[in-house]
């Protein structure tokens, strides 16, 4: 891939460390011949990234998912580094910096273009999710009944705590917390998976791109609890169904060449 020559670093400093590390990433970036524009307003002002060649974002997985509109508006690729250990979505940990930079800077990378959800309210603008999009009652301890079908087809009603819709990336956050598959970030999928359903024959579902689901409320249509990758969904109560579906749109993620998914995996679930 060709050098970078100009990038942006956006610092959470609620974070500890972050100040820190954003520093070294300055020097390192001087050294390398690197120019960079950089803020500690998070999230940043629309249109810092504009022009630049990469994002870095310091402070961790959830800092990173706050760039994801202007990422994807600007189509600059982000790179994640998280103080710490190292996140599903952070491109390298703290104690990598020094060596594995200069690398980064001269070339040494390739691009990941990760699956978004695209969901809708009724009559709603599309919007869009890294992770995962959440439906849930919200009445605390109240059971949902949500009716999901594909296309014109009924898949099934459920009576459960709410639905995951998970991308791939997120397929090992919420969605694996709530019993669902580990999908690789390549695939081309959406999952579905109820959290706590009242019938032990509810499983996940796997779909394929191209296909659009719509969520209806069965009942307490006027309470939802609906999150994208943990944030509000909408700004309101939203008018159901919910339309979603594989987002045509990708989010630009960064990696070294040696970015292994799987030592991620086997680091962060302690496989063997």
């Amino acid at each position: 891939m060709k050098p970078l020559k100009k990038i942006a670093i956006i610092i959470n400093t609620s974070k500890p460390g972050a100040k820190n590390l954003a520093a070294v990433l300055d020097e390192i970036a001087q050294n390398s011949g690197v120019s960079f524009v950089k803020t500690s307003e998070f999230p940043c002002p629309s249109g810092f990234i504009e022009g630049v060649d990469v994002c870095f974002v310091v402070g961790g997985d959830g800092t990173l998912l706050g760039m994801m509109n202007e990422a994807v508006r600007y189509e600059v690729p982000v790179v994640g580094i998280r103080h710490g250990q190292l996140g599903f979505l952070a491109t390298f940990s703290p104690e990598e910096m020094e060596d594995s930079l200069p690398v980064l800077f001269s070339g040494g990378y390739r691009i990941r273009h990760r699956s978004m959800i695209g969901y809708q309210e009724a009559g709603g603008a599309s919007k869009f999710a890294l992770n995962d999009l959440v439906i849930k009652s919200g009445t605390n301890g109240r059971l949902a009944r949500f009716s999901v079908q594909m296309e014109n087809e009924r898949v099934a009603d459920y009576a459960c705590d709410g639905i995951v819709f998970s991308t791939p990336t997120g397929s090992t956050a919420y969605n694996l917390a709530a019993g669902g598959p580990i999908a690789h970030p390549d695939a081309k999928v959406v999952m579905m998976t109820p959290i706590s359903a009242h019938t032990l024959t509810s499983r996940s579902v796997v779909f394929p791109a191209g296909v659009s689901l719509q969520v209806k409320a069965l009942d307490h249509v006027n309470d939802p609890l609906i999150s994208a990758d943990g944030q509000p969904a909408f700004a309101k109560i939203p008018d159901f169904p919910i339309q979603i579906s594989l987002a045509e749109k990708t989010f630009p993620l960064l990696e070294l060449n040696d970015h292994s998914y799987f030592k991620v995996l086997r680091n962060k679930l302690k496989w063997g």
